[in-house]
């Protein structure tokens, strides 16, 4: 692996010792995904953690929390809860949120990122899965009835932001009543003391009013010191500390690193997938299917690793070379052709600012092809992490919506409209009055558009996405403009 470790393995014979064999042997009778991610990544042993940790790349256990467990089957657990958070991404994802210094944006409003309300989302989904599978739960870890593992992380993460809101909101209101009503009985009460003795009521603050105030001084600090660190990790109100890869180098050496690690992971996936659907069919293990997070997570990977070169692969490629400044570079390999043929081959280096995605929302477009697209853009997002995100235009006669979004999250959960006609140039015309300017403009549609309009992308340098093989009018439209096109035709998606 890549990532510097954050500590020395300092008593690496607990992985020879009983109850480390033991775990083992239950996390592959009952949870082989989990079992196979910790004998294909390095488990490190210290004490400088209280109970357990991992960066995404490794696996840090506490020997003295881990045998102290009251059961092989908490061990398994606690091993089980680290891989989860491996296989999810939770600790780069954490970090490119952290980085980017905000969650999502819904609606105009960026949603803030708090590294321990991550945590505790990923926790509620990662315990309930290995509940599922059988293992004894540790009672120090979180739990929820309303939250398991057919939940999406983010999806918890945002129901509990709008509760923390709300629950913040009804705490202010109840603060300023109380103020209120306080400051109405002080005013009495300096009223009734000016009656009985003649003082105007200054002197009746005392010193217990002084304690308050700085026992609320304190819980302040407290909650400022829980700020994540990008090396120490972040202690939270489960049983393990959560960390971030870290990475030594310039950022191209560093992109590499991350990608060789991505790949490791990828790697271990579709093993850990293979063993348990072989498990399943010698009837060693039980068939409960994958909640929805890790089943998203093994969706991505065989994609990435089994998918035939077409159209999910031109998509990435476009928007590798789409970067500002790009230019080849053998200093960083193409990371999906390796994982699919084990060629090295080099990409464009260079950073994404933007792009913009116009698609046409009129009845003839093919909405099943829309959505494995914007399947595969949502994960260049997440990979290339654009400076400014990208530009998504829904667009029939005229722009109807416009959303600028940063995460493949945000892209799927955007609600996309039925109807209108075709006029895909009103998005270049809002795109320039609007003063955007992207690296590359895709426009997904039928192409069922005017001469004149299928014209004016060709000219402005669009790639146009087809929904799928052409209608007669399509071709003639096309034959006369001759774009770039990238076809999401029938075979590749029922592949």
């Amino acid at each position: 692996m890549q990532a510097k470790k954050h500590f020395d393995n300092t008593n690496p014979e607990m992985s020879d010792s009983k109850q480390f064999a033991s775990a083992m042997i239950i996390l592959s009778a009952k949870a082989r995904i989990y079992w196979r991610f910790v004998i294909m990544h390095e488990v490190i042993w210290t004490q400088k953690l209280p109970t357990a940790a991992t960066d995404g790349v490794y696996i840090y256990v506490n020997p003295d929390f881990f045998t102290n467990l009251p059961s092989d089957s908490q061990r398994a657990f606690l091993l089980g809860h680290e891989v989860g958070h491996m296989i999810l991404r939770h600790p780069q994802r954490g970090k490119a949120f952290r980085k980017r210094e905000f969650f999502r944006i819904v609606k105009g409003q960026r949603i803030p990122f708090d590294h321990k309300l991550f945590n505790r989302s990923a926790d509620l989904v990662i315990n309930d899965d290995l509940l599922a599978h059988g293992l004894e739960k540790i009672e120090c870890g979180l739990y929820s009835e309303k939250y398991g593992r057919d939940h999406l992380v983010d999806d918890v993460y945002m129901e509990l932001w709008q509760e923390q809101q709300e629950q913040q909101d009804q705490q202010q209101d109840q603060q300023q009543s109380n103020d209120s009503s306080d400051s109405s009985d002080s005013s009495d009460d300096a009223d009734d003391a000016d009656d009985a003795d003649g003082t105007d009521g200054t002197d009746g603050s005392d010193g217990s009013d002084g304690s308050d105030d700085a026992d609320g001084s304190d819980d302040s600090q407290q909650d400022d010191s829980s700020t994540p660190d990008e090396s120490a990790g972040t202690d939270h109100d489960g049983h393990d500390t959560h960390l971030e890869p870290i990475y030594d180098g310039t950022a191209e050496e560093v992109a590499q690193a991350e990608a060789e690690d991505t790949r490791t992971l990828d790697r271990t996936l579709k093993d850990g997938i293979e063993d348990q659907e072989q498990a399943v069919e010698d009837g060693e293990c039980r068939d409960i299917g994958h909640g929805a997070g890790l089943d998203e997570r093994v969706k991505a990977s065989q994609s990435r690793m089994s998918a035939p070169i077409t159209w999910r692969d031109e998509i990435p490629d476009l928007l590798q070379k789409a970067g500002k400044g790009g230019s080849v570079s053998w200093s960083r390999i193409h990371s999906r052709r390796f994982n699919l043929y084990g060629v090295v081959s080099p990409v464009t280096k260079g950073s994404l600012n933007q792009a913009a995605i116009i698609i046409d929302i009129s009845y003839s477009v093919d909405r099943n092809a829309l959505n494995e697209y914007l399947h595969v853009v949502a994960d260049m997002i997440d990979e290339l992490q654009p400076t400014d995100g990208f530009l998504i235009l829904l667009t029939a006669d005229s722009v109807e919506h416009c959303y600028e979004v940063y995460s493949g999250a945000e892209l799927l959960d955007l609600e996309i409209p039925y109807g209108g006609g075709t006029n895909m140039s009103a998005g270049l015309d809002y795109i320039e009055e609007q003063g955007y300017s992207p690296d590359l403009v895709m426009v997904f549609t039928d192409y069922e558009v005017t001469h004149d309009d299928g014209k004016r992308l060709v000219d402005e340098g669009c790639v146009i996405v087809m929904d799928g093989q052409p209608s007669e009018y399509a071709r003639w439209v096309m034959g006369r403009t001759d774009p770039r096109v990238i076809t999401v035709d029938d075979s590749s998606l029922a592949a």
